[in-house]
């Protein structure tokens, strides 16, 4: 009876045993994986703020020009035009040759410049008025005031329109000459005839600043607008 006691103690005390080193491992192997997790957590946390850090560096390192210290590039001024003389004349005659040698004219004069000091000529401006220019036959004098038809009638309306805002803006008159019989779109010897090669109206820029040349036609009459050219702002 005795012996059969001590077999079960033995029994009991081998099972607690092995029931306490099974809890053992148990434990260890939990708190073996807690700590494990908790590196992992430190480990990316410190390699977030590692790369926040380097992002942060980086940032920093960026260098911002000084926009101080940077080159002004000066503003390219503005030419202001500021009218100095107009002048217009009346179409009386509506013949659509000559209307059509006035429009073709006043595009080739349309704004030209005149420099300071320079000379304008009618004639070098406009160029040749003949058929191969794109010019037509229309009615204008010959040196007896007779009226003949020839290539660029009209053209002496605009020359004299432009010699009138000339005398308006007390510019230098070079070249000019009259009709050989009056005309009446402009008023009594003020009239500035012109013909290719030989008779010419001429003026010069006689003052401080380039002067632009605006020409229009309509159906009514032909104006001629001078005006400086001086820098704006």
């Amino acid at each position: 009876m005795e012996n059969s006691n001590k077999n079960e103690t033995i029994i009991i005390i081998v099972f607690t045993v092995i029931l306490l080193a099974i809890i053992g491992i148990i434990v260890y192997t939990a708190y073996t994986s807690t700590n494990s997790l908790e590196n992992n957590i430190q480990s990316n946390e410190n390699i977030g703020q590692n790369n926040t850090s380097s992002n942060t560096t980086q940032k920093t390192d960026t260098v911002v020009p000084d926009k101080s210290t940077e080159p002004t590039v000066p503003s390219t001024p503005i030419p202001v035009e500021t009218q100095i003389a107009i002048f217009s004349s009346n179409i009386y005659d509506h013949d659509l040759n000559r209307v059509f040698n006035i429009e073709l004219a006043i595009k080739k004069i349309n704004g030209v410049v005149i420099k300071k000091g320079e000379i304008f000529s009618f004639n070098d401006t406009v160029g040749p008025m003949g058929e191969e220019q794109g010019f037509k036959e229309a009615i204008g004098f010959d040196t007896n005031g007779k009226n003949i038809k020839i290539f660029g009638g009209g053209m002496c309306q605009i020359s004299s329109t432009i010699y009138n805002s000339a005398l308006i803006a007390n510019l230098e008159i070079i070249e000019r000459h009259p009709h050989s019989k009056r005309v009446y779109y402009v008023p009594k010897d003020k009239d500035a005839t012109i013909y290719y090669g030989s008779l010419d109206l001429k003026f010069k820029n006689t003052t401080d600043n380039d002067i632009k040349i605006v020409a229009t036609s309509d159906n009514s009459n032909v104006t001629i607008i001078l005006n400086k050219i001086t820098s704006g702002i």
